[in-house]
């Protein structure tokens, strides 16, 4: 009775949690996720719910219809709110700009105005940008800046809309007639304006406050293939300058925050280039970046990936493409977001460059869009909504999401990280974990909340389970130093250990080296190895004893080189987290062909070589001196593997610049071992090394071919096999 009772108590749960699951993935239209280290999205837990569309009836536009555009088009239109509550939308098809009240119905429609300098009436066309200032002004007053786009010019309206001036084309020399079309306007707490034109491609357009020009900032980077290089070489200055102007891009949107720190979006960077963006993280070619006013590029990329939008491994490579973005907008606790028009899709981030969340889709449904056109926050008693225009095939229309618990959860995390109350963080940040055990940056908040209490241990475990290597090596330095304090004299005792056993041993095989020499006839296997400390010091010499006083041998070349291949793989499964923080590694059938192969090649392409150009080492001459030069690399790739496990970050430099030497120090060896081998010339052995590299890749590209055509015979013969049974 008993196990049926546990049986269907079971069944009940399953039930129960499969139904929830349902539940919970069928209440929105789009998914929310975030993404994996290998580009995956993972799901997350809703962060913005839609609660209503609000088209032109509901704002009580029954005029004309509102925004009225093809689903193909690229509306430009932008949208904006204030302190207050209010939207104002630029409405480009209608040639106005509309106002809301916080309820989203309209309070004023701006379409002409009288100029108060001449007192005649004006139209606005076309308009595509818009902006508040709100209060934060210099004279403490509000007002409401316009890109008139079609009249080339910015209009400035007061808080009650009326005219307040008329900004024109500046009269400079470094606007070119047609550069100065405004599409999208920002204005910081100093007064300085911030203008994106659709026919200036040096950057975004400043002026002060007076509409005086004072210059460019941010210019998109231009970048020239080989061949373009070349050819520019033969141009004229005015072609050189006319070609520059065609391969630059211009902004598309931009904002400005609290701080005077400019967003700006770009929709027209090279998708190749953007996609290489996309995990090296450099801002060159990023479609977002975030300048001061000196136009410099300050944005935090401290994410995976660089903060642009999508990143999906999947949708990269299906050919979908790379995310194009229209519009930026400055969130809570300096998170901010972008939209995505190409999958209509919105990514927010935080100040860190950290992705937060992302979600929608195409589609009709409600939270869903068609064609987004805009994006903005509209704080309205306390919460602080989130709006997106979406151009419809009737019109547009503004899908209204409001924040959910998960999503305030995570800005109260933010907001006590940015007040510095580490406590109160990692208890908001465990709670997220309950929701999304798989949002990364909940760890790395909780990481650092734990490096700021001083629990470094504990935060360089919750740090590892994010990949966070930046604040884990700052960790890392505080545990080194609580174990060197402790252990000072037992570590010192130890290097003095190690130093003085290595003088020893290579004072040892010093002796033994000197006493073989001497010695008639065939040297021992551990004489043939210990021959190699001798001649990583005395190439010259050393490599003439190897060939004719058969100091060397084929083993101990063989012994070299499988110890260099433990020492590699010794290297691919012992860094330190720091140095690989995924806990990748190869295997040694790996290793051994990365090293054997290479060797094998050079000694074979070497050895063809010697017919045409007199050398006068055998194949077994060249394996043996190729071999012995790999001898200082086992034991610099070994100490290097060690250091990664004690090593930071910022002191990595050390361990690249071992790898370095150790590989310079084998090709000098190596060059000086073909030379008194074959008894070559320095300009001859110059000309059999670059020979040789070619001969490797030769050989190469034949057995790749060779192979090929062997499966293609042995597919061959199968298939006729397989022919004749089905015949049979």
């Amino acid at each position: 009775m008993k196990r049926k009772i546990s049986k269907i108590l079971i069944i009940s749960l399953v039930f129960i949690m499969l139904f929830g699951t349902i539940y919970s993935s069928a209440f929105d239209a789009y998914d929310t996720y975030t993404y994996s280290i290998d580009g995956e999205p993972l799901k997350s837990p809703t962060a913005y719910s839609a609660n209503l569309v609000i088209d032109s009836n509901d704002m009580n536009l029954k005029q004309e219809k509102f925004g009225n555009l093809p689903l193909s088009s690229t509306a430009e239109s932008d949208l904006v709110t204030d302190q207050d509550g209010n939207v104002y939308i630029a409405d480009k098809d209608n040639n106005r700009i509309v106002v809301l009240n916080k309820y989203y119905t309209t309070i004023a429609v701006i379409d002409k105005y009288v100029d108060s300098s001449y007192g005649n009436e004006e139209s606005l066309l076309t308009p595509e940008g818009v902006f508040v200032t709100d209060d934060n002004t210099e004279d403490g007053d509000k007002y409401l800046y316009v890109c008139d786009t079609g009249n080339s010019r910015i209009v400035i309206f007061d808080k009650d809309y009326n005219h307040v001036e008329t900004l024109e084309k500046p009269d400079s020399d470094l606007l070119t007639e047609g550069a100065f079309k405004p599409s999208a306007i920002a204005v910081d707490q100093y007064g300085r304006i911030f203008i994106v034109s659709k026919q200036c491609f040096e950057g975004v357009i400043v002026m002060s406050g007076a509409g005086d020009f004072t210059g460019f900032i941010g210019a998109q980077k231009v970048t020239y293939s080989l061949i373009e290089m070349i050819w520019r070489r033969f141009q004229t200055r005015e072609q050189r300058q006319s070609q520059a102007s065609n391969l630059s891009v211009s902004y598309n949107n931009i904002t400005v925050d609290d701080y005077g720190f400019v967003y700006v979006t770009n929709d027209s960077i090279d998708e190749a280039k953007q996609y290489a963006a996309i995990k090296s993280k450099k801002a060159d070619f990023s479609p977002v970046k975030k300048l001061n006013s000196a136009g410099d590029e300050i944005m935090k990329r401290n994410g995976f990936f660089d903060p642009g939008g999508e990143v999906a491994a999947s949708m990269l490579s299906t050919g979908t493409g790379v995310s194009k973005i229209f519009d930026v907008a400055v969130g809570a606790e300096n998170s901010w977001s972008i939209m995505d028009r190409k999958h209509n899709k919105i990514f927010t981030y935080d100040q860190n460059g950290n992705l937060l969340f992302a979600f929608g889709d195409v589609g009709e449904q409600l939270g869903n869009t068609t064609n987004l056109v805009a994006i903005t926050y509209h704080e309205v008693d306390g919460v602080n909504y989130l709006l997106a225009l979406d151009n419809t095939t009737t019109g547009n229309k503004i899908t209204v999401y409001s924040p959910t618990e998960y999503c305030d959860t995570i800005m109260a995390a933010l907001k006590n990280e940015n007040d510095h109350n580490y406590s109160e963080s990692i208890l908001y940040w465990q709670e997220v974990l309950t929701r999304n055990n798989n949002f990364d940056l909940a760890y790395i908040g909780i990481g650092k909340a734990l490096y700021n209490q001083g629990k470094y241990k504990e935060s360089m475990e919750m740090l590892s389970s994010a990949y966070e290597t930046a604040q884990y090596s700052k960790a890392f330095a505080e545990v080194r130093k609580d174990i060197i304090g402790r252990a000072m004299l037992f570590i010192i005792a130890g290097i003095v250990l190690v130093v003085v056993l290595m003088v020893k041993f290579f004072g040892w095989a010093k002796k033994v080296n000197k006493a073989t020499s001497l010695k008639v006839g065939r040297k021992s296997y551990v004489e043939e190895l210990l021959f190699a400390f001798h001649l990583w010091m005395h190439p010259f010499d050393g490599f003439w004893d190897l060939k004719h006083e058969q100091r060397g041998s084929v083993r101990g070349g063989a012994t070299i080189m499988g110890v260099t291949i433990l020492a590699f793989f010794y290297q691919s499964v012992g860094r330190g987290y720091i140095f690989n923080p995924r806990d990748s590694y190869s295997t040694i059938i790996v290793q051994v062909l990365s090293i054997a192969v290479p060797v094998l090649l050079w000694c074979l392409g070497n050895w063809c070589l010697t017919t045409l150009f007199e050398g006068e080492g055998s194949f077994k001459d060249i394996f043996v001196a190729t071999t012995y030069s790999l001898t200082p690399l086992p034991l610099l790739v070994v100490i290097s593997t060690v250091l990664t496990n004690v090593l930071t970050a910022s002191e990595g430099s050390t361990v690249s610049l071992l790898i370095t030497f150790g590989y310079i120090w084998v090709g000098m060896l190596l060059f000086f071992g073909m030379l008194v081998t074959h008894d070559y010339t320095l300009p001859k052995n110059v000309l059999i090394t670059i020979c040789t590299i070619v001969a490797m890749v030769v050989i190469m590209f034949v057995a790749i071919l060779f192979s090929s055509l062997v499966m293609k015979m042995i597919n061959f013969v199968i298939a006729i096999f397989a022919e004749i049974g089905n015949r049979v």
